[in-house]
């Protein structure tokens, strides 16, 4: 604030401008309430994954590129900048060669089993935790927050284009827990179908951010409350004070 004063020295009147400072607190806005459909934030730090379209992973680092970069720079053989359905077929048949440990051109339970949790562990939708009221039974696998309440993309697609949970079994058309190359192809053509949207080339360019990027982009939802298990995979209540 601006105040002005009378100074009298040596017989004359000298006016001085002095600039007062107020106490008063200045107070910030407050923040911009997220849209409802934002996406839940995730932790400072949290790695960029990319899962392409046939199940593939792709790590960054957090603060870095997109994953899905290196996917695209992967499959994109001609090097014009997209990928044909010719390129997506035959990145999907390299990928299953990587699957099919024996090479008998058929991806067995246990193949796709070790694709779920050693190759791909991050789209897990379950979790295994011992039931309290029997400590050392083993209730089996489900959902870790006890109840499904499941919204938007899970497993894979967080981290996908595609929202499918899990893109290898997904490929088994007749449910007979086994994938053929047969059918793995036939489900590179219906997602190439999907993603180019009546193109001939699948452009990176056209594709949305996965969830997983929309979230550390922002702006994001503070995440919702974890409903915590009283017990730990140990069989003793979280929180005592341990030995």
């Amino acid at each position: 604030m601006l105040a002005s004063r009378r100074i009298r020295t040596g017989g004359r009147i000298d006016w001085a401008l002095m600039i007062v400072v107020s106490s008063q607190a200045v107070v910030a806005a407050p923040p911009a309430k997220p849209p409802k459909n934002a996406p839940f934030c995730l932790p400072l730090g949290t790695r960029p994954l990319f899962v392409a379209p046939m199940g593939q992973i792709f790590r960054g680092e957090a603060g870095g590129p997109d994953p899905a970069t290196a996917w695209l720079s992967q499959a994109d053989e001609d090097r014009n900048g997209g990928v044909s359905r010719t390129e997506m077929r035959a990145d999907a048949a390299r990928f299953f060669r990587t699957l099919d440990r024996d090479g008998d051109g058929r991806l067995t339970p246990d193949e796709v089993g070790r694709y779920e949790t050693e190759i791909v562990p991050e789209i897990s939708l379950y979790a295994a935790r011992r039931e309290p009221s029997d400590r050392g039974r083993r209730r089996g696998l489900f959902s870790g927050g006890g109840e499904p309440g499941y919204a938007g993309p899970v497993g894979a697609g967080r981290f996908a284009w595609l929202n499918i949970p899990e893109p290898v079994a997904a490929a088994d058309a007749d449910l007979d827990r086994v994938v053929t190359s047969a059918e793995f192809t036939d489900a590179a053509d219906r997602r190439f179908d999907k993603l180019a949207k009546g193109t001939e080339v699948l452009d990176a360019r056209r594709m949305p951010p996965t969830p997983q990027r929309a979230a550390l982009a922002g702006p994001c939802r503070p995440p919702p409350k974890r409903r915590i298990d009283p017990w730990d995979e140990d069989g003793d209540a979280q929180g005592g004070t341990g030995a």
